[in-house]
């Protein structure tokens, strides 16, 4: 079997943050509710540092401004700060000068705290689409090297189905490069399936996903596990969704910590600053 290096990501915000609580929870109301995102990062933290791991962590700008000390924390820790935008706007939501400011706000707040250029992105709500491609030039501008927000799947909020399901340039122009590191999917007749954390890794049954990363190992693919520090709290306050959407979000969290620990037990994963290293990709 070829050698393989997979990658693991976080994308740090809060309970209330997710796309599934659009126009429940307006931005100007944040700071009064119960936040619950350092004491969920610190149990990511804390799995790292005993399983002996190196990890990406994509922060919310206005998570790191409130709560600079995960940033730092992180960077003891010899991970890779990455930006996930300031207030987890959708680009699709978003003029190309809000996307700038957004994105800019994100990594003044985060450059100040890293202990190196920070030049890796990933889109709230993988809302890198075919739509919003407009996007990655100006992301270039502002410093970013990767991308991580394509989906080569079809969905009813992001996805790009035809996408290459392997890292790949997304952006070239005039010497300009930006890598774009799609999330881990495996074919199954016309579709992808995806695989690579998440919901996805709450929702299907543990033995589906072990064998799906199973196969992505064999034919020497990189799993790109991602998740989110509310998907570690058992305590998470409880929103009233309808049926579909409350599977979606709080299914499986119960399991995922048990879950994460026998993945990262049986293949071996990085960050992306590393895993780029080992791959030989431009970043």
């Amino acid at each position: 079997m070829n050698t393989v290096t997979n990658i693991i990501s976080f994308d740090i915000e809060d309970w209330f943050h997710p796309e599934i609580f659009a126009g429940k929870f307006p931005q100007e109301e944040w700071p009064l509710l119960e936040s619950r995102v350092k004491q969920d990062t610190e149990i990511i933290l804390n799995f790292l540092s005993r399983k002996g791991l190196k990890a990406t962590f994509f922060f919310l700008g206005w998570v790191a401004e409130r709560y600079p000390e995960l940033v730092t924390a992180a960077v003891r820790g010899g991970h890779e700060i990455a930006s996930h935008g300031y207030a987890h706007s959708m680009i699709t939501k978003m003029a190309p000068g809000e996307f700038r400011k957004d994105l800019r706000k994100s990594l003044d707040i985060l450059n100040a705290l890293s202990d190196r250029p920070v030049t890796g992105y990933r889109a709230p709500t993988f809302s890198v689409t075919r739509d919003t491609l407009w996007a990655l030039p100006i992301m270039y501008e502002e410093g970013i090297r990767y991308d991580s927000s394509v989906f080569p799947i079809y969905h009813d909020r992001y996805g790009i189905p035809d996408a290459p399901r392997s890292p790949y340039i997304i952006y070239r122009e005039n010497g300009a490069e930006i890598m774009e590191y799609p999330m881990t999917t495996v074919p199954l007749g016309k579709y992808n399936l995806p695989c690579g954390g998440g919901g996805y890794f709450r929702l299907y049954p543990f033995p589906l996903t072990l064998n799906l990363m199973k196969r992505c190992q064999r034919s020497g693919q990189a799993i790109m596990f991602y998740a989110h520090p509310w998907e570690f709290d058992t305590g998470l306050p409880k929103v009233e969704l309808g049926l579909a959407s409350r599977m979606r979000h709080y299914m499986g969290i119960d399991k995922f910590l048990k879950r994460l620990d026998v993945v990262t037990s049986r293949f071996p994963f990085t960050s992306f600053r590393e895993a780029s290293r080992d791959m030989l990709l431009k970043v």
